[in-house]
C-alpha cells in the first residue's frame, strides 16, 4: 500500500493514537486538525452517531483536501433509554472532565439492577470519489463505582466492565482493548474496505 496521510477529524490526541496504532501497519500517518494548524469546530447537529460522523469528515476533507475520515461514538446505556448516546461528550453539561461524566452517569443509573451498556462507533471516510461508513459495538455492562486505579483507557472506560476479560477498560492495556473495542470493529471494516481503493 502506498504511504498515505489521512486527516482525524478530531481532537482528542487519545483518539489519535488509538487510530494511529490502528493505521500504522498499513502505511497510514494520521494527522488531526491540530497538527495541521486548523481550527476545526463543526456543529454536530444530528441525532446519531453516523450523522454526526459524516459532518465531521465531510467538512474536514472540504477545508484540507486531504483523504478524510471522523469517527463519532459513545456509550448508551439500557436503563437511561440510550442515553449518553451520541451526548457521551457532553453529557452533565459542559465544562465536565471525564471522570465527572463517568460518575455523573453513575449517579443518574443509581442502583438499578439493569446495567446492560455498550459502546458505538460510526467511522466515515470521505474524498474525492467516496463517502463511505462502518459501524462497530461492544456489549458490557456500567460498574457500580469508579475505578481509581487502572492506568488505562478514557471517557467512560473506568466504569465499563466488559465480561470477555472480567475487567473493566480501564484495566486493559490498550493493545487488548483494540482487539475489541467498538473503535477497532468500525475500522477493521473500514481498512478491510480501504485497501480496495488503493
Amino acid at each position: 500500500m502506498t504511504k498515505k496521510t489521512l486527516a482525524f477529524a478530531s481532537g482528542s490526541e487519545h483518539k489519535r493514537k488509538e487510530m494511529q496504532m490502528l493505521l500504522s501497519p498499513f502505511g497510514v500517518e494520521v494527522v488531526t486538525p491540530k497538527i495541521l494548524g486548523i481550527n476545526f469546530q463543526p456543529e454536530e447537529t444530528e441525532s446519531t452517531f453516523l450523522g454526526n460522523s459524516y459532518i465531521k469528515s465531510k467538512e474536514l476533507y472540504r477545508i484540507t483536501g486531504l483523504p478524510s475520515f471522523a469517527d463519532d461514538s459513545g456509550i448508551s446505556v439500557a436503563a437511561l433509554g440510550g442515553e449518553p448516546g451520541v451526548y457521551s461528550a457532553r453529557f452533565g453539561g459542559p465544562g465536565l472532565t471525564d471522570k465527572e461524566r463517568a460518575l455523573y452517569l453513575l449517579t443518574k443509573l443509581g442502583d438499578s439492577s439493569n446495567r446492560n451498556a455498550h459502546y458505538s462507533c460510526v467511522v466515515t471516510y470521505v474524498d474525492a470519489n467516496f463517502q463511505k461508513s462502518f459501524a462497530g459495538t461492544v456489549e458490557g455492562q456500567i460498574t457500580l463505582d469508579y475505578d481509581e486505579i487502572g492506568p488505562y483507557g478514557f471517557g467512560y472506560d473506568p466504569v465499563f466492565y466488559y465480561p470477555a476479560f472480567g475487567k473493566r477498560f480501564s484495566q486493559v492495556p490498550e493493545e487488548e482493548k483494540n482487539k475489541v473495542s467498538h473503535r477497532k470493529k468500525a475500522m477493521t471494516e473500514f481498512l478491510d474496505w480501504f485497501q480496495t481503493i488503493q
